[in-house]
């Protein structure tokens, strides 16, 4: 058999089975192999040092531009006084000086915003520039006797407040001022007579008659003591009210003299007329913070007064007040507060 007969017999043996379909399968793409992906660990980051910080300075509040008139830089420092801004307000009042050098107002309203924050020197600075330019303003002496008070200069306070009531016999402040000065002096024969004329005014307060009343007490003058603290209650002073229920029924409170060899050598009278050992007891009256005085014009807060102490043979003093007159000769219209 030649090879073309085994050819031709194979093909026909193949030719018997059907055709097996082969599915084409797509290739597949080739991936590397599956590796753990780390994150990197950052080195950590040192503090930061106090002067690697930036700084960044504080917001600053923009300051309102100064008033352009005289008569508003005057009026905007009062009125920030009365609110108790005084580094504001004397501003304003420096201001208002610049503007107009030859008026004492502005070194008035300086020398009470001085007093105000107890700036000894300064308030006693401004206070004699106001008197040296107008030394015919009752209200300029009587700040100027308000700053030696607040130095505890009296012979030179005494003089100030003399010289403002020579100038205004009307100038309530200022006689009050002076009365409360001769009273811390234990002057009370003097400090009645001020404090007479302070009260005899239209526009006195409730302190100034507890004042008076303060006075008459040291002598031991007590029915006129109790008028003036009934006067001063009724104005609305809690101290003049408090003075006068502690008054009640009190005949005197003067030492006796000698009564006798058993007896002490001390004592008061009471209210049934008997005579007692020792000395009364008084009542501590509270402080009086129910009177806002009126003014001239708006002021700035007062300084608080130092009290007298009283001799020891009479019962304590109480606490008095001192106040502060209005401008100086100036054309503003008088106010109260």
């Amino acid at each position: 058999m030649n090879i073309r007969s085994i050819l031709f017999a194979f093909l026909c043996a193949c030719s018997n089975h059907p055709t097996e379909s082969v599915a084409k399968q797509e290739p597949v793409p080739w991936l590397p192999p599956k590796t753990e992906v780390v994150q990197p660990k950052l080195d950590a980051q040192p503090a930061a040092k106090p002067e690697d910080k930036k700084i960044v300075p504080p917001a600053i509040a923009e300051q309102p531009a100064l008033p352009s008139t005289y008569a508003d830089a005057i009026k905007e420092g009062k009125e920030l006084a009365a609110k108790g801004d005084q580094l504001r307000a004397q501003e304003l009042f420096l201001a208002a000086a610049k503007m107009d050098k030859k008026r004492a107002e502005p070194y008035v309203e300086l020398a009470r915003s001085y007093i105000a924050g107890d700036e000894r020197g300064k308030a006693i600075a401004a206070a004699n520039k106001a008197v040296k330019l107008a030394p015919e303003s009752t209200g300029a002496w009587n700040t100027l006797g308000r700053a030696e008070l607040l130095r505890k200069n009296y012979d030179g306070a005494i003089t100030a407040f003399d010289q403002a009531v020579t100038l205004d016999k009307d100038n309530v402040w200022a006689w009050n001022n002076l009365g409360y000065t001769e009273l811390t002096l234990k002057h009370y024969d003097k400090a009645i007579d001020a404090l007479v004329e302070a009260t005899s005014r239209p526009n006195a307060t409730g302190y100034m008659f507890n004042n008076l009343g303060t006075a008459y007490e040291q002598l031991d003058k007590l029915d006129d003591a109790r008028e003036a603290f009934d006067k001063g209650s009724v104005l609305g002073s809690a101290e003049a009210k408090s003075s006068r229920k502690r008054l009640e029924g009190v005949k005197t409170l003067a030492l006796t003299k000698p009564l006798a060899p058993d007896e002490l050598s001390k004592g008061w009278v009471d209210d049934k007329g008997d005579v007692q050992k020792g000395e009364p007891k008084v009542e501590e009256p509270e402080a009086d913070k129910t009177v806002t005085p009126a003014a001239e014009e708006p002021k700035a807060e007062e300084p608080k007064a130092e009290e007298p102490k009283a001799d020891e043979s009479k019962v304590k003093v109480e606490s008095v007040e001192v106040i502060d007159a209005g401008v100086p000769d100036q054309t503003a219209p008088k106010t109260t507060l």
